[in-house]
């Protein structure tokens, strides 16, 4: 009787135990879940895509800046039961705003251009790009005149005659 009580209670423990852990067990897709969401709740994350399997979560896609990057490892390494984080992200910096660049220029450019009847230029991304005729003798210095605007380039699609 003594025996079938101490077997008994082996076997309660036994199952309370196994209880325990397998309700412990968490899903590659709920790691990836949790981890996706909190890179959701920050804006400056949204280019990242989180992927676990094996409770190793992989991180892909672009941040503006290497501390993003480490921000983005650090946050889903803080995640339960996730083992480790593979960082393939790409640092991409944004692109430069040339928007105030091209205003000036073309602020300037009717003053540039006003001896130069047979040239037209369009200004995008701070690059000045000329069409038109001009002669051998104008072009030093309409381009001295042009280059004082301080672009980004200029490309000359001129005529010389």
């Amino acid at each position: 009787m003594k025996t079938l009580r101490v077997f008994s209670m082996v076997a309660l423990i036994l199952a309370l135990g196994l209880g325990a852990t397998s309700c412990k067990q968490v899903s590659d897709a709920d790691l990836q879940t949790a981890a996706q969401e909190l890179l959701i709740a920050n804006p400056d994350l949204a280019e990242v895509t989180v992927t676990v399997a094996d409770k190793v979560a992989t991180l892909t896609g672009s941040v503006a800046v290497d501390s993003l990057k480490a921000l983005a490892e650090t946050t889903v390494a803080g995640v339960k039961n996730v083992k480790s984080v593979v960082n393939e992200l790409e640092v991409v910096p944004p692109a430069p705003d040339y928007t105030e660049l091209d205003a000036t220029i073309n602020a300037a450019l009717a003053d540039a251009l006003k001896d130069h009847a047979k040239v037209t230029a369009e200004v995008k991304d701070g690059v000045i790009t000329l069409t038109g005729e001009i002669t051998k003798k104008a072009l030093p210095i309409l381009m001295e005149k042009l280059n004082a605007l301080n672009p980004v380039q200029i490309v000359n699609n001129l005529t010389v005659k």
